[in-house]
């Protein structure tokens, strides 16, 4: 679904994280966290892509602004208030990386069982959930590309 407006893109991309934000409500099965956060990762760092992209695009342009009266100062210091807070958007959504991508790794060393089987889990006795809902993405061909996690396994 390539576009060339960044405008419907953005409606677009507003509009799956709205549907996410829903479906996130109540997650019925815990291994989904895994998926959730490596996806939220990949969001964040491709957010801090566009903001830095925008920011660049209102600094190299800061010469063409001007207010809705069509004065030059006023709008080229909106430009570049606009500049310094896209600054800081960008320093959050590293931030935002680096702590989605620790907690992926701690929620990628759960194994969830079923809460019918806590007591036969903690014995040994029992088959983690998580195994056969990473088994079933494994299997899945959604076009994410496969990588090794830190225990060697293959996700995607």
């Amino acid at each position: 679904m390539e576009t060339t407006n960044p405008q419907h893109d953005a409606e677009d991309a507003a509009e799956a994280l709205r549907r996410l934000a829903h479906s996130t409500q109540k997650l019925d099965d815990p291994a989904d966290t895994y998926w959730v956060i490596t996806d939220l990762a990949a969001v964040v760092r491709r957010l801090e892509q566009v903001t830095t992209q925008v920011q660049a695009a209102h600094r190299d342009n800061v010469d063409l602004a001007h207010d809705d009266q069509g004065k030059a100062a006023p709008g080229q210091v909106h430009a570049l208030t606009a500049v310094e807070h896209l600054r800081k958007a960008v320093e959050m959504f590293g931030r935002a990386y680096v702590s989605l991508d620790l907690a992926m790794g701690h929620s990628g060393a759960i194994a969830w069982y079923p809460a019918t089987n806590t007591t036969a889990a903690a014995a040994g006795n029992s088959r983690p959930r998580a195994q056969a809902r990473h088994a079933r993405h494994e299997s899945e061909n959604d076009n994410r590309p496969a990588s090794v996690d830190r225990a060697g396994k293959r996700s995607r």
